[in-house]
């Protein structure tokens, strides 16, 4: 028979199953045509096809469930299909169909299988090899079926092709008829995030934008918040501008009742349960298990330090003041009013989950779940903006952003969760838009709540800095925006770089590229939390980022009262000092790896010091400064890396007490590439003549200190619920040294000449000399700095900080010379540029003082210093129009940079501008200094005699040996 003349091998039942697979394929091409049609228009920003970049029309999301739903009911009945089919087919043995028959199945096959590869593992960039599979397939099935159908015995007429092929293409075009009539606008918010809002002042404007009447004058500082904010003290906002719904913070992740009330109970606050966390979980497994670990997770009442230090604020804190008067006018409270009004100023940051849904005008029930909640992943990913940078929480929730998924509000574990994330992972993009936006990998998004500024609203006193770790870093050469640093890193980094290293994914995050994601761990210095946990992987994580590279401890010089026997690198040195002999030892502490100052952060809290020890050689503790005794308390003469701060008392504040902050007593840290030096005196003991002592330094750190780890614990046994006494929390050992040092008689004569030296590093002479630079020690540093010329002749560094010296010494010719050498060996460098600005501008050269001060910012563009010298140029040259343009970018940089608007108040005086003189003046009062308050340090230091010579420009500690 021909081929024509051959009956067909599908029975009427099979025919019914082909018709039904054709019906279903009809659906899946025009599907498919609509998703790549809606591809295409969103890759040629056609907007009027898919209703905006961020937009998810709901038909679109309908269509990508039912092109997996259909695409997996219809491979199903295909394999039926095929089951039944080949057998008779089979017999036949018609080579051509049955390959072309194979190919179509294998073809079908891979397509199911990348699709629900993509439906579960998301349409990721990581995955794109599968979307592209997976296309590639989907033409070769439609293919591959034409072929197998043209090369049968029976094969469908060309109109039924024709027909078929029309009936797809109506499809299709009622789906995109659909879709013009049903998409939406832009569902998801502004995505760029990046465009700081300045103006933040409109926060305490009325809303006629008049001048706020308690202000008494003509400035507005951009971080005073108004009391008719639901959130003031806070600089939070919300898009609506009132209090939010738990779950814009929270979603619907609560936890349950009985696992919260087993942690507190075993605990004294929340620690298994992952509280805003859970619906992340579904698809970010590594992310929310960082963070789960992370401090920013323990940062509200389930951090029972700071727990003790806020109940303490709203409980006890009474002082009022006419702007927390109006507050509570507007927002009353029923007790404390003043402390649960100021408490705001730390729920910001610390509470949003209470301070945003309104509940700290209330007293707080710290078993509930968003009191233990910390910062939530939504407490972050909802920011849309932060208003400037001013710090103080100033950032925006979006609270009237909606999630466009479909099936958005189904609880955990139903069909209607398992569809949402189907969606999301199918189209990633708009959740990622949503959830990321570009201000994140900014340092000055952190600035956000890692910089603070205390104000009269809060302590009914004035405006005072607070830890501040964004400026820190903004004006050190770690983020290339200054000029005049130490060392010059070849690359910039920012927060995220140091606190969100990558690290690998090992449960499967759908974020993750190439196996990594940011680490959400926020390392930092925080080891009380996890020790509280009993959490023994983050301590260890936490003291391998202490002891990688962030700071060294280098015993580098020992004196005598012989300028001539001064040793230096005495471990590269055959060290010897004569019996008898009072001596001075040297011990270099060096920022070489913190992007900001360390400590950082609450240092009237934290701890660092430097243990020092003589020891003998059996080991014997000769002295030692910086022990800590047997009640766990400092030594109170340690050379330490902390703030002192007092209240108007005079009483020290120790239980994080901002509000009572009046004036600082010392505040000691070491600056990004700069280096702190500690001096040890003693007497050489005439007992060890002929033997060997050991010095050995080593820079320790705790968190927290001793007396507020006792505040603490006293003033929230709940929170310390499985502690029976005042925990020992951590020491860690960051960074250590030590030297050997050979008694001799006191008759013996050494000479410097006849000591072996090795090759010592050039930076270790640098560190010494940057530390005497920073002491007012020039004649030490010009010492070292020689010596940094000697070691590295081909570097700028030495003649470039000799040049620094001598213009602080006042010696504009040494500086000049240096300054020559400079060119010689590196020209037109811009480290080097500053320096020139600031002899020709000593000398009175102006106009040269400025063009090399351009030449700065060329590489530094946003160096303050230099603005701020750039603009005092122009004034000494009477160019007040071009100095307070320079003024201008400073203030862009730090609105709260004093002296800068001190300079803008003598430019305007000049110009006659009398109207904007008032403004300025106020301006830079505002931010003065209290110099007055520094009377009140004097008693206290009387009685404090560590803090008295941590007060001293150089701090030589002095100590007796044991020698008993």
């Amino acid at each position: 028979m021909s081929k024509k003349q051959l009956p067909s091998l599908l029975s009427p039942a099979l025919k019914g199953v082909f018709y039904l697979v054709l019906i279903f394929a009809a659906y899946m091409l025009a599907n498919s045509l609509y998703l790549f049609l809606y591809r295409l228009a969103e890759n040629m920003q056609w907007d009027f096809l898919t209703g905006g970049k961020n937009s998810l029309p709901k038909l679109f999301q309908i269509m990508i469930l039912s092109h997996s739903g259909i695409g997996i009911l219809l491979t199903l009945i295909l394999v039926t299909f095929v089951i039944a089919h080949l057998p008779r087919v089979w017999r036949r043995r018609h080579r051509t169909s049955i390959l072309s028959g194979i190919f179509y199945v294998t073809a079908g096959l891979v397509l199911l299988v990348t699709g629900l590869f993509i439906f579960t593992e998301a349409a990721s960039r990581n995955n794109q090899w599968a979307w592209w599979l997976h296309v590639a397939c989907g033409l070769l099935v439609v293919a591959g079926h034409l072929i197998h159908r043209l090369v049968s015995y029976t094969h469908p007429p060309n109109t039924h092709i024709l027909r078929y092929g029309a009936v797809t293409f109506m499809v299709t075009l009622i789906i995109l008829l659909i879709h013009s009539f049903s998409s939406g606008g832009d569902l998801t918010g502004d995505e760029s995030g990046s465009e700081m809002q300045s103006g933040f002042i409109k926060n305490v404007q009325s809303g006629s934008g008049r001048i706020y009447p308690l202000l008494k004058d003509s400035y507005a500082p951009q971080s005073l918040v108004s009391p008719e904010s639901p959130f003031f003290l806070s600089a939070a906002t919300t898009t609506s501008g009132g209090y939010i719904p738990l779950r814009v913070v929270m979603q619907n992740d609560t936890g349950s009742s009985q696992k919260l009330t087993d942690d507190l109970d075993k605990h004294g606050f929340v620690e298994d349960t992952k509280i805003g966390s859970e619906t992340c979980d579904r698809c970010h497994q590594d992310i929310v298990a960082q963070w789960s670990a992370s401090a920013h997770r323990f940062a509200s009442f389930n951090n029972p330090f700071y727990e003790a230090t806020v109940q303490d604020l709203r409980k006890n804190h009474k002082l009022s003041n006419e702007w927390v008067e109006q507050h509570l006018k507007l927002f009353p409270v029923s007790a404390d009013g003043a402390g649960r009004i100021k408490s705001k100023f730390c729920g910001g940051c610390h509470d949003p989950a209470l301070m945003l849904t309104g509940k700290m005008n209330q007293e707080i029930d710290r078993t509930r779940p968003e009191a233990q909640s910390g910062l939530t992943c939504l407490a972050c990913h909802a920011i849309d903006k932060i208003h400037d940078r001013t710090g103080n929480g100033n950032y925006n929730i979006d609270d009237q952003q909606q999630d466009p998924y479909l099936f958005a509000k189904s609880m955990k574990g139903s069909i209607g969760a398992f569809l949402h994330d189907a969606i999301i992972k199918a189209k990633p993009e708009v959740h990622k838009k949503q959830m990321l936006k570009p201000v994140f990998r900014s340092s000055e998004y952190c600035a956000t709540c890692h910089k603070v500024s205390l104000t009269g609203q809060l302590n009914n006193y004035r405006w005072l800095r607070g830890q501040d770790e964004y400026d820190n870093w903004h004006d050190s050469g770690v983020s290339l925006n200054a000029s005049r640093t130490f060392y010059l890193p070849p690359n910039k980094r920012v927060c995220q770089d140091c606190h969100m290293p990558p690290e690998k994914a090992v449960l499967g995050d759908l974020a993750a590229k190439n196996g990594v994601v940011r680490s959400h761990r926020f390392i930092a210095i925080n080891t009380a939390l996890p020790f509280l946990r009993g959490d023994t992987a983050t301590i260890r994580r936490i003291e391998r980022f202490l002891k990688d590279e962030k700071l060294r401890v280098d015993i580098f010089a020992i004196k005598t009262g012989n300028p001539d026997e001064t040793i230096m690198a005495p471990d590269e040195n055959q060290t010897v000092l004569h019996s008898g002999t009072k001596v001075t030892v040297d011990v270099v502490i060096r920022n070489q790896g913190v992007g900001h100052t360390f400590p950082g952060g609450t240092n009237d809290s934290n701890e660092g010091w430097l243990d020092f020890r003589i020891l003998a050689e059996s080991g014997k503790i000769l002295a030692e400064s910086g022990y800590l005794d047997d009640k766990n308390h400092l030594d109170p003469l340690a050379h330490v890396f902390k703030l002192v701060a007092l209240n108007n008392s005079g009483n020290p504040i120790n239980k994080r007490n901002a509000q009572d902050i009046h004036t600082i007593v010392f505040s000691n840290v070491i600056g990004p590439g700069t280096a702190d030096i500690a001096h040890y005196e003693f007497l050489v003991p005439e007992k060890y003549t002929g033997k060997k002592l050991i010095l050995e330094a080593r820079l320790l750190w705790r968190k927290f200190s001793r007396e507020y780890t006792e505040f603490a614990f006293n003033a929230n046994p709940e929170g310390f619920r499985q502690f029976t006494k005042t925990p020992d929390l951590p020491v860690t050992e960051i960074a250590s040294d030590r030297a050997t040092i050979a008694l001799s008689p006191s008759t013996t004569s050494v000479s410097p000449d006849d000591r072996p030296v090795k090759t010592p590093d050039w930076i270790r002479y640098n560190d010494y000399g940057i530390g005497l630079f920073l002491e007012g020690d020039t004649r030490g540093a010009v010492q070292a700095f020689e010596k940094v010329e000697e070691l590295s002749p081909t570097s700028v560094e030495g003649p470039l900080n000799l040049a620094k010296t001598y213009i602080k010494d006042g010696n504009i010719d040494k500086a000049l010379k240096y300054l020559q050498k400079c060119e010689q060996i590196k020209r037109g460098d811009a480290r080097v540029a500053w320096v020139w600005g600031l002899v020709l501008q000593e000398e009175g050269q102006y106009e040269r003082a400025a063009v090399a001060y351009k030449r700065v910012l060329e590489q530094f563009p946003e160096d303050r210093a230099t603005w701020r010298k750039l603009g005092r140029t122009y004034y000494l040259n009477q160019q007040y129009n071009e100095a307070l343009q320079a003024f201008d970018r400073v203030l862009n940089i730090d609105p709260e940079d004093r002296i800068t608007h001190y300079h803008r108040m003598l430019c305007l005086k000049a110009l006659g501008r009398d109207s904007e003189v008032t403004q300025a003046e106020t301006a830079y009062e505002y931010y003065q200094v209290d110099e007055s308050a520094q009377e009140i340090t004097r008693v206290f230091r009387l009685k404090n005699p560590g803090a008295n010579l941590m007060t001293q420009a150089v701090r030589t500690h002095k100590l007796h040996l044991n020698t008993n």
